[in-house]
């Protein structure tokens, strides 16, 4: 059993996953994308006597095709050096980036998840299209930039909308000393429709509010389901529950049906680790907010026991059985 964790030995989820796989005795090799230009050599070789897929660094040789699982978890960012021409860098970084994923996707292994998939994952409209299609209960969306369309709906939900972000992303072009650091799901306010024209300007998210009995947080590792009961109408996050994590939370029983649609919403995504947002609502409805493919699990492991970091290190040692096989995880190989 060897793994390849693509982040550093200092991210504390993948510490407590580590401490899991030395007692399966699993060999473990670190590896961050920042350290692929400028610290080490790599090579890839491909019809020639020996076929070879290799990086070379200070402290010895990963050899990536001996790898019997690989965890993309907080793998960086490709950084080039610095050169006369900014032009040059850029390229300098785009021909690494090409050649290291052009290495990684031929790794016949276990992925938690394979990079294209998590990429593929992040689009929230796609995610909401696919949750309805498994069968889940979504809530009324409409991403528009059309200021009419806003006071439309609006109307039609009797002032009950909440507006977020299309890409969870865009937060990272905030300036780095604003607070909060990233724009949380807030309430639309008849007091904000005077300056609705401002939606012009970009496309928009736009939900009716669903009355809430709480938020559900569902972990999915491989075939595994492990799900939290967030108290969020207790405190401060009644709209975004993430704004207040003092809130009661404790382990939670699915209704099977609802796991089996978490769990062939997974399948369709072609992931083995995800994070589902749910609302069970006033009414006794589940209903689909969102999927975070590489979302932080370690405080629901702190507050409620949920043995997560182990079941990720039986996944990755094979000890458990993956939703998606290695054979499914890339239609090319």
């Amino acid at each position: 059993m060897k793994t390849l964790i693509l982040s550093s030995p200092e991210d504390v989820h993948a510490g407590a996953v580590l401490h899991h796989l030395k007692k399966m005795n699993a060999q473990v090799d670190f590896f961050r994308y920042e350290e692929f230009i400028e610290h080490c050599s790599l090579l890839f070789s491909l019809g020639t006597a020996d076929h070879s897929c290799n990086l070379r660094r200070a402290d010895g040789e990963l050899d990536l095709l001996s790898y019997t699982s690989i965890w993309h978890r907080r793998p960086g960012e490709f950084t080039p050096g610095t050169f006369i021409e900014p032009w040059i860098s850029k390229m300098v970084e785009q021909e690494a980036r090409s050649t290291f994923f052009g290495m990684l996707y031929a790794i016949d292994c276990i992925w938690v998840n394979f990079p294209a998939n998590d990429t593929t994952c992040i689009s929230k409209l796609m995610q909401l299209q696919l949750a309805n299609k498994v069968g889940l209960n979504i809530p009324e969306t409409v991403v528009t930039n059309r200021a009419e369309v806003v006071e439309k709906f609006f109307e039609q939900c009797n002032g009950q909308v909440i507006y977020k972000l299309v890409s969870e992303h865009s937060s990272f072009s905030m300036p780095q000393n604003e607070r909060p650091s990233g724009i949380p799901t807030l309430q639309l306010r008849a007091e904000d429709l005077p300056f609705i024209d401002q939606v012009n300007h970009a496309p928009h998210l736009f939900q009716r509010c669903i009355r809430k009995e709480c938020d559900l947080r569902v972990t999915v590792v491989g075939k595994e389901i492990f799900c939290i009961r967030i108290e969020s109408q207790s405190g401060e996050g009644k709209i975004d529950w993430r704004n207040d994590y003092t809130v009661e939370m404790e382990p939670y029983d699915l209704p099977e049906e609802i796991k089996s649609k978490c769990l062939e919403l997974m399948r369709r995504l072609k992931l083995n680790y995800g994070a589902i947002d749910l609302i069970l609502s006033k009414d006794g409805q589940y209903v689909f907010l969102e999927i975070n493919c590489a979302g932080q699990y370690l405080w629901i492991e702190e507050r409620t026991n949920l043995p997560i970091s182990e079941s990720l290190a039986k996944l990755l040692t094979g000890n458990s059985e993956p939703l998606v096989p290695q054979s499914h995880l890339c239609q090319v190989f």
